[in-house]
């Protein structure tokens, strides 16, 4: 991608906080002069409202700053989301190496040091442009792919339901008797329509999540240890065919959560799916339910051979799978779905 093409379009809105007069006047006329669209604060609290106000992609920082000094400023912007993608140089009287480590610990991206030449700064400005401009085409694309995939999984679903059912009626003999040796394929091809359908049900959960279109409260109350129960339910067929034994165990006969019950029964789902594909055959699965003070503790053990120490920093993440468990069928989103 040519440097033209990315500095395309208006430029960037740039935030000023800075209490030393001078050094205010000198920015602003200089960036002013670039074309830049500019605002001035000379304290951390009106910097911050601001920012809230006007959302500039670029922010020249001074380090020192009444109210909020440039240091607590800088991380109080990386923790809000829209502060997350701009672009943060601080500016600092001396070039200590204490203060530039802290200010880019703190989330800045660049600094200057005072008294600062014209020529630095426009280049310094130039460069987190550049920076800009690249994170929003970034975030462009992976919403355009996000959307893709979420469209692509939900037209998916709807034919994959169609064809598990029209199997489900054929070994049923809706459509005629057939031999057990047809029975025996269409089973099978059930079970492999039901693994696609669940890796779809996984990718359209990941663009719900990714979109934050998800509720993770409810005003009904879900009966956990009935959940846990209808869970095994569901997966009887599955844990059934390799003789697992499946146990479950709870201190108390019920408890009523106010929680999302599609969301809960998602994750009991998936942990158990997990526990059955890894556990050997004729293994045990235990699932225990306590309630401990005023927490909801939720175990789900099995026989499996586990996962090293060195692998399991990775469980959570999207697409991530243990070297000895890639034969093993799924697509690793799985536990990336309950960690949440």
């Amino acid at each position: 991608m040519s440097y033209n093409r990315v500095m395309k379009g208006p430029k960037p809105r740039i935030l000023i906080a800075d209490s030393d007069q001078k050094s205010v006047n000198l920015l602003d006329l200089i960036l002013k002069q670039e074309g830049f669209e500019t605002f001035v604060c000379n304290d951390g609290n009106k910097a911050w409202e601001c920012f809230e106000r006007y959302e500039p992609a670029i922010i020249i920082v001074d380090w020192v700053l009444p109210e909020i000094s440039g240091v607590d400023l800088c991380r109080k912007l990386r923790s809000d989301p829209r502060g997350r993608h701009i672009y943060i140089m601080f500016l600092t009287a001396r070039g200590l190496r204490e203060n530039i480590i802290a200010g880019i610990n703190s989330g800045a991206d660049d600094y200057m040091v005072k008294p600062f030449y014209a020529e630095e700064l426009k280049a310094r400005v130039k460069s987190g442009v550049r920076m800009v401009t690249l994170q929003r085409q970034l975030l462009e694309r992976n919403m355009m792919l996000e959307e893709f995939v979420y469209t692509v999984t939900h037209d998916l679903r709807t034919p994959l339901i169609a064809m598990e059912m029209t199997a489900k009626q054929a070994s049923e003999g809706i459509y005629g008797e057939l031999p057990n040796s047809y029975r025996k394929i269409l089973d099978t091809t059930r079970r492999s329509l039901k693994d696609l359908l669940g890796m779809v049900d996984n990718l359209l959960s990941v663009a719900r999540y990714e979109s934050g279109k998800v509720a993770t409260t409810s005003s009904d109350k879900t009966s956990l240890v009935r959940l846990c129960r209808e869970c095994m339910t569901e997966l009887n067929p599955i844990y059934a065919r390799k003789e697992l034994r499946v146990n479950l165990n709870s201190n108390v006969p019920e408890i009523d959560l106010a929680i999302n019950r599609q969301d809960l029964k998602r994750i009991i789902l998936n942990l158990l799916d997990n526990a059955i594909k890894f556990t050997p055959a004729k293994g045990e699965i235990r699932i225990s339910v306590e309630l401990a003070a005023s927490k909801v503790i939720v175990q789900i053990q099995d026989s499996g051979q586990g996962i090293k120490k060195e692998e399991a920093k990775l469980l959570f993440e999207r697409f991530a799978r243990a070297k000895s468990t890639r034969h093993a069928p799924g697509t690793g989103l799985g536990l990336s779905l309950i960690h949440i």
